[in-house]
């Protein structure tokens, strides 16, 4: 499926046979950057300190989904066991990530959007005439999640000890690194690891979701200006190895 065709599809069935022409009328000449990858790449992280640096504004995709499980009344576990099934609440944040990357509502010098899919659907908004775009995609290894997530749920000693104790390279399976992670001495590994696993089961869960609906993998290269990868970084080196590959980007980022 061609995922230019796919999304306008999407869009047309979903949210209205004017769809798309109402996105060309959102498409404003605003800067932005948008940012992809899976969870626990330092997606978040980035768009906040990008934004920051640039005086941007800083607009999550994650926002949308709590927004919309919020209207409904529902958990946002319970959303994305729907999402599996159901289809049109999931198109309609998608459309509305692509009123952002036009600048709809969009005030200051520019905006960084962050989320599973901004890149693809950078190349849809690109195709209705916007410009003044980079696309980065975000990936670190499963063991660098697993230690990002055990210093997010159990402190800074957590992250310390699985840097330190988790096998090294990349896991063959996902099911071997929950199990070292679940090993750990921590109160509370155990749980940490069935979270990663679920955390894990979304990403592909979501993977598939944007390939069935759209025809596109958010894990392709091809959607993208840059790929960052953030093994083992910190994020002011992260930060500067992006500002550093902006900076060749002509004509727009190399001015900002």
């Amino acid at each position: 499926m061609d995922p230019l065709k796919g999304i306008e599809r999407a869009f047309t069935t979903h949210v209205g046979p004017d769809a798309v022409e109402r996105l060309m009328a959102t498409v404003t000449p605003l800067p932005v950057i948008l940012i992809a990858g899976d969870q626990l790449t330092g997606k978040s992280t980035q768009a906040r300190m990008l934004a920051g640096h640039f005086s941007g504004v800083c607009r999550s995709v994650g926002g949308l989904f709590r927004e919309a499980a919020a209207r409904r009344g529902i958990s946002v576990a319970e959303q994305a066991r729907r999402l599996l099934t159901e289809r049109g609440i999931d198109v309609e944040i998608d459309y509305a990530t692509c009123r952002w990357i036009g600048g709809a509502g969009l005030d200051g010098s520019m905006a960084v959007i962050e989320g599973r899919q901004p890149g693809w659907l950078g190349g849809f908004m690109a195709s209705l005439g916007k410009e003044n775009m980079a696309r980065l995609y975000f990936r670190c290894s499963r063991r660098e999640q697993a230690v990002r997530f055990l210093k997010r749920e159990l402190g800074n000693d957590a992250g310390r000890l699985a840097r330190d104790t988790l096998p090294p390279g990349e896991p063959e399976t996902l099911a071997a690194l929950a199990e070292a992670v679940a090993a750990l001495k921590l109160e509370g590994a155990a749980d940490v690891a069935a979270q990663l696993r679920d955390n894990t089961r979304r990403d592909d869960d979501d993977r598939q979701r944007y390939l069935e609906l759209y025809g596109f993998d958010y894990r392709d290269p091809a959607g993208y200006d840059l790929i960052i990868d953030t093994d083992g970084k910190q994020p002011p080196d992260v930060r500067d190895e992006i500002l550093r590959q902006l900076a060749q980007l002509e004509p727009l980022w190399a001015t900002l």
